[in-house]
């Protein structure tokens, strides 16, 4: 609960939402460990360039889709949509991802289990059955594996393993690399980075000082760049600074579109119009709730209350009988959270404030970018 009580107050530094004098000697310690880790990434990236450290091919197609700054971007989405489209045109896809902030238990245990020559990488799908629970597998993975029918969901740190094992074992001809772009030692096919239009770069500053996890220049290693969250006729300037960092990329613009809501507690499903004008509450533990919150409004939804935990953040069932009940006391008359955080909930008490979850799907901002198309004629272009 510490680390989550500091990510939370870092995150609002980050976005701007605290001040004063503390703040500032805080964001000054943070200057000057982005400028030892500049020099730490900018190493690492040269050790590769010159071929001290090299990155491995593998004999299927690669494609990352990741990001250039911390979180927020939509890339669950984007992935499951790819893995989708790749599927229905009949190749055999299998998607990888780190498993970010999964319980892996004890560092003896995992220690031992390596000296074993315990296998790394574990399958949270096969395709047909889910293997691993959230916890285990991390939410995003577990997400993905629970909405991809067919395709299997595998994880390891060490992204070239995993790799190996789904072209050896699963006999997969296309890898799908979930937040791949700062993962060097496999090489790609495709590089797809997303950007969020809505808070692109933060204050243009680098971990931990800002959001960005390397510099904008190394933007030029990306093939396609997909603004997230767009409105039309809003991203001209942005596509115009993204060109001065990479000019041969193709640029697209899309969005988060809400598509249905879901009950927690029975997995009903219910139109967007059920929330029109409702008084709920929110939960959310992701990158930036705020931006879930506003999707509310948009939608019609008077937002009285909102509990906000780290990204990431596993539920405990006290905490969900606290803000059921904090929220009754405000008025609330629906609680509302996301996909992602949905996952992470333990079995939910009874009660008489029901609970949905807003399922999301990424489409295009213009009709004629649209994104499976434009993502098929690349790999053409490619002869991929």
């Amino acid at each position: 609960m510490i680390r989550e009580g500091i990510e939370r107050y870092y995150l609002k530094v980050m976005l701007g939402r605290k001040t004063g004098f503390s703040v500032r000697l805080f964001k000054g310690l943070l200057t000057i460990l982005s400028l030892l880790y500049l020099v730490a990434i900018q190493i690492r990236f040269l050790l590769y360039r010159v071929r001290l450290l090299r990155s491995r091919s593998v004999t299927a197609w690669v494609i990352s889709v990741g990001n250039i700054t911390l979180g927020g971007t939509g890339k669950t989405p984007v992935v499951e949509s790819l893995a989708r489209l790749l599927d229905s045109r009949g190749r055999k896809v299998a998607v990888i991802s780190r498993g970010y902030r999964r319980k892996t238990g004890p560092r003896w245990k995992r220690f031992r289990e390596k000296i074993l020559g315990a296998p790394t990488t574990r399958m949270v799908s096969d395709g047909k059955n889910i293997l691993l629970n959230s916890r285990v597998a991390g939410d995003e993975p577990y997400l993905l594996a629970a909405n991809l029918e067919g395709i299997p969901v595998l994880i390891n740190r060490n992204r070239v393993k995993a790799a190996l094992y789904a072209i050896r074992r699963l006999k997969a001809d296309t890898i799908i690399l979930d937040d791949g772009f700062q993962h060097l030692r496999l090489k790609r096919d495709l590089d797809i980075v997303l950007v969020d239009s809505q808070y692109p770069f933060g204050d243009g500053r680098l971990f931990p000082r800002g959001i960005l996890r390397e510099p904008l220049r190394n933007l030029a290693r990306a093939d396609l760049l997909l603004l997230t969250k767009a409105r039309p006729g809003e991203q001209e300037e942005l596509k115009d600074r993204l060109r001065r960092y990479n000019q041969k990329a193709r640029i697209l613009e899309c969005r988060h579109n809400p598509v249905y809501l879901r009950d927690v507690r029975t997995s009903i499903k219910a139109s967007l119009d059920f929330i029109r004008g409702a008084k709920a509450a929110t939960l959310a533990g992701i990158a930036n709730p705020y931006a879930f919150e506003r999707m509310l409004g948009e939608l019609g939804v008077e937002v009285i209350y909102s509990r906000r935990f780290a990204d990431h953040h596993f539920y405990t069932q006290q905490e969900l009988i606290d803000t059921l009940n904090r929220a009754s006391r405000k008025g609330a008359e629906i609680l509302l959270t996301t996909e992602k955080d949905a996952v992470r909930f333990p079995r939910l008490p009874p009660g008489k404030l029901p609970v949905f979850f807003l399922r999301v799907r990424i489409d295009s901002v213009r009709e004629e970018e649209d994104f499976g198309r434009e993502i098929l004629r690349f790999l053409r272009r490619r002869n991929l």
